[in-house]
């Protein structure tokens, strides 16, 4: 029979305030460290200077948060095993990206990504709705990430929800603005350490509760959770083979063009440096999703065999905390697990939240106040301490809308892909349509962004209020909870009883994944979450593309082929030339000097500041055009 009598031993809570008590000392040991450096490279990038292994970490760390770490078993406990397939075009989406993004951002050497949109279609409008669209993302991503941890741990442990925000979100915010991207970097690989550490104890230990692999997947495949054959075409169905496979591959890819992606390969010494670095992340991102997934099957198993499922009994509120409540059963009787369990959770947190506020600091250092700093002179200590104070403004933010954001519901993978697919998929579009055509102008990029951004949040937004919630498999059964089929909600200070039925009501033929009636919301509401991010990238590019035909075709002799993915390249035979010390400089064959020299002063006053200057080949002489001086120099 299940206990109820959970408590959290001192020695959890010691290890919990340690994990905290590291991160912020090696935010505090960069802070004094980089006081004499104070310039905003040095914040953002480390000076370019980073090492592969710990950016690789980092990446890591901040792609599988606090979401994963919860929502990953519960898609498996509640949904079966169709989520693995996820997994499988994560790998993909890394060698495309091996081959695409980071050539493209690179050898830019951009500190926000979106400048990218500015220097591609030449217009603030577009670059600032790339830069706004993304914070909003990335914002509401953090919040998420901050209260995913707090609501399964409010049940599950006894840890009141405002505290463990608050304990996250300061601990988090101060680390990073005292050190900048390299405390980021450095508290990141600290975490993702204890975060291998506590999920594969807590695998181990729960494989020896159950009775081992084999007895897991005969539970499991008996009970119908090994689910890899879904391949139903009607996209509102929630996960398919499909959903999994083409709907996940964006989603994964939008992740990739992130702030915060680029910003730390960007940080890198080289770009075959970027590119290893990347391309480790990947089998990490797998093997450790690949764990959770096993973990997920795993909690069924144990609590079928255990004959108590925690959510059905009401031990638990909501479906997002059966893992912590699982961890609590397992661990209970070892002091310090529990806590290992909460640091690796407060870690998963930490690193994203950390990563988001810094992103956003920024890209509004770079984006929305690069040209202010240019224009009056900001001396570069003075903007540095500008940007530490927009990170302090984030994190709180931050905190803000996590507590804000407690009503709502659904898994959190669902929540988050959701996040993501609405505001990232329009965006990517136009990165895609840029970095593809090169006759893609900024009247495309621009009106099909915002069709995009407008279509996608209409669906997501009526999806989370109208839509109809996800149908779980059936649940296991519960005589072997507590006595008298009462469940008591776990807190440190004291119980509170709830009494709740324990027959079983959901049919094993239930079609788990179908719209529950012909009668019900709007097709476009009913639409899996999967979907979200291919939508806004085919209505971005699709639009994007027609007006840019219709508005007049960019002028391709103008357009610098760094700013085109290599392959893009090729296919429309756009070349780089390459001078006598080896570097690659834009060719201009339908262009003379003189026309490119105008063109460019003309529009000196719509460049950016970030961009201070451009190498221009001519008929003999390479011209460097400096967008803020009033001279030009042969050279």
């Amino acid at each position: 029979m299940m206990t109820t009598e959970l408590t959290i031993h001192w020695v959890d809570y010691l290890i919990v305030c340690l994990t905290l008590a590291i991160c912020l000392g090696i935010g505090i040991f960069f802070g004094i460290k980089g006081r004499r450096r104070s310039t905003r490279t040095a914040y953002f990038m480390g000076d370019r200077k980073l090492g592969i292994v710990p950016v690789c970490l980092s990446l890591f760390v901040t792609f599988m948060s606090a979401v994963s770490l919860l929502g990953i078993p519960a898609e498996m406990y509640f949904y079966g095993s169709g989520f693995f397939i996820f997994l499988l075009s994560l790998g993909i989406c890394y060698v495309i990206s091996i081959y695409t993004l980071i050539p493209l951002m690179y050898p830019l050497e951009v500190t926000s990504m979106y400048e990218y949109l500015g220097l591609r279609f030449e217009s603030t409008a577009v670059r600032l709705l790339g830069t706004c669209v993304g914070m909003l993302q990335t914002i509401s991503y953090m919040a998420i990430c901050l209260l995913s941890p707090a609501l399964a741990l409010q049940s599950a442990a006894g840890i009141e929800l405002w505290l463990s925000v608050v304990v996250i979100g300061i601990v988090g915010t101060v680390y990073t603005s005292l050190g900048g991207i390299k405390s980021v970097v450095w508290t990141d690989t600290f975490q993702a350490v204890l975060m291998f550490t506590g999920i594969i104890t807590i695998l181990v230990k729960a494989l020896m509760e159950v009775g081992g692999v084999m007895k897991m997947f005969e539970i499991a495949n008996s009970q119908g959770r090994i689910i890899f054959d879904d391949v139903r075409v009607d996209p509102r169905i929630r996960q398919t083979v499909w959903s999994l496979t083409i709907g996940a591959f964006f989603s994964w890819l939008l992740i990739s063009f992130n702030q915060s992606t680029v910003q730390r390969l960007s940080s890198l010494r080289t770009m075959r440096a970027a590119k290893i670095a990347f391309l480790l992340n990947g089998p990490l991102i797998i093997v450790y999703g690949s764990i959770l997934c096993f973990t997920g099957i795993l909690v069924y198993s144990y609590f079928y065999s255990k004959a108590c499922d925690p959510y059905k009994a009401g031990l638990i509120k909501n479906r997002n905390q059966v893992m912590p409540y699982f961890v609590m059963q397992v661990l209970a009787e070892l002091p310090g697990m529990t806590g290992l369990y909460i640091s690796t959770l407060f870690s998963a947190s930490l690193s994203t939240f950390s990563s988001g506020i810094n992103a956003l600091a920024a890209n509004t250092a770079e984006d929305l106040l690069g040209y202010p700093f240019a224009k009056f002179k900001v001396k570069e200590s003075t903007a540095t301490h500008i940007t530490k104070l927009l990170v302090l403004f984030y994190g709180m933010l931050a905190i803000g809308l996590a507590y804000l954001a407690k009503s709502l519901h659904g898994p959190v993978t669902q929540m988050a892909n959701s996040v993501m697919g609405a505001c990232g998929g329009p965006v990517l579009g136009i990165f895609l349509l840029g970095a593809i055509f090169p006759w893609a102008n900024k009247h495309g990029a621009l009106y099909g962004c915002l069709a995009a951004i407008i279509f996608n949040m209409w669906m997501a937004i009526g999806g989370q209020i109208y839509g109809s919630p996800p149908v779980p498999l059936p649940p296991a059964p519960t005589y072997g909870c507590a006595a008298n089929h009462t469940s008591v909600l776990i807190n440190v200070t004291g119980s509170q009883e709830y009494s709740v039925s324990t027959s079983n009501t959901v049919s094993p033929n239930t079609n788990l994944s179908s719209p529950t009636s012909e009668e019900g919301p709007l097709f476009i509401y009913q639409v899996s979450y999967l979907w979200y991010g291919l939508s806004g990238v085919v209505i971005s590019m699709t639009i994007g593309s027609i007006l840019s035909l219709v508005t007049g075709k960019y002028d391709v002799t103008l357009l610098d082929p760094r700013l085109l993915f290599p392959f893009a390249r090729r296919i429309w035979k756009i070349k780089l030339r390459e001078t006598s010390d080896g570097e690659n400089t834009l060719k201009l064959e339908q262009s003379s000097l003189m026309n490119v020299r105008e063109s460019w002063k003309k529009e000196k006053e719509d460049r950016f500041p970030s961009r201070s200057s451009f190498i221009v080949p001519g008929d003999g002489n390479d011209l460097n055009i400096d967008l803020h001086g009033e001279e030009d120099s042969a050279i």
